[in-house]
């Protein structure tokens, strides 16, 4: 069994779950996650959590505040070494970053960190908000340095983890109770987003971490011009990365067939110094 760590976010995370891949602990198990963290925080220095009981949060919620601040994934990565780690950029294109002092970042997670009293009485209105909508050149600047860090981090904390980038993609429809389909953006059920070019950005980050290291192995279901959808019955609501259902199997079996090529290319690569010895 293959042990899993990811790093991003449910469109990444629901493939572990047996309401998506009933079967997946046949093969896997999801070891450790980070959710809805931004690289660019992922990089930045180590933070106190912020949550407090006042803020009366449920453990789930405190924990994805918390572990964006105390940056602890890195810690128990170190600890855990999973076989595979799988990243996706969903914080990124979504929420962006608040500078809380000069060079140090958290995410700006709309869902969660701005519930915090933290939020309220210390950031909101004075710290600086970075994301891709309004700050595309110093955002994409400052990512790519981020992302440089974050990848060297992952590689000493884990040094024998697989990296596998999951190529995630915003759609722009979904199906409604009676399978008709219908623009999300314009939907009134979620924020309205500029969905091609939030795509662009996720295409510019994927590149750019594709050209820097090629040992990064690739999950990539919209490139094969497939059509995915979103659609209201998802068991977490209708939204941008929230697909119908096949998409789960269908990036199962590209995970598989990576993990067996890599299985074939260590027994090959053993064999081959074998000899040369």
């Amino acid at each position: 069994m293959k042990r899993i760590a990811v790093l991003g976010s449910c469109a990444t995370r629901d493939n572990f779950n047996s309401i998506f891949n009933a079967n997946y602990k046949k093969k896997f198990e999801c070891v450790l996650m980070q959710n809805q963290s931004s690289i660019i925080s992922m990089a930045s220095k180590k933070r106190e959590n912020p949550v407090v009981p006042d803020d009366n949060f449920s453990e789930y919620d405190e924990w994805c505040v918390r572990s964006d601040f105390t940056k602890e994934f890195f810690d128990h990565l170190a600890r855990l070494q999973p076989d595979t780690i799988i990243v996706d950029l969903f914080a990124d294109a979504h929420f962006g970053v608040l500078e809380i002092e000069p060079g140090e970042y958290v995410s700006n997670n709309r869902w969660k960190l701005w519930r915090t009293a933290y939020y309220k009485d210390a950031l909101k209105g004075k710290a600086e908000e970075l994301s891709i909508d309004k700050d595309h050149e110093q955002y994409m600047e400052l990512w790519k340095k981020s992302w440089d860090i974050v990848l060297d981090k992952l590689k000493k904390a884990s040094p024998k983890s697989k990296i596998i980038l999951h190529k995630i993609k915003n759609v722009k429809e979904y199906y409604n109770f009676d399978d008709n389909k219908f623009d999300i953006a314009t939907s009134g059920k979620v924020k309205n987003i500029n969905v091609d070019y939030y795509n662009e950005m996720l295409n510019e980050m994927h590149t750019y971490i594709e050209k820097t290291d090629k040992t990064i192995k690739m999950i990539d279901l919209f490139g094969n011009k497939k059509e995915f959808l979103s659609f209201d019955e998802h068991p977490w609501g209708l939204f941008y990365v929230h697909y119908t259902m096949d998409y789960y199997p269908l990036f199962m079996n590209k995970l598989i067939a990576i993990e067996k090529d890599s299985s074939w290319f260590r027994v090959f690569k053993k064999k081959k110094e074998m000899v040369s010895e």
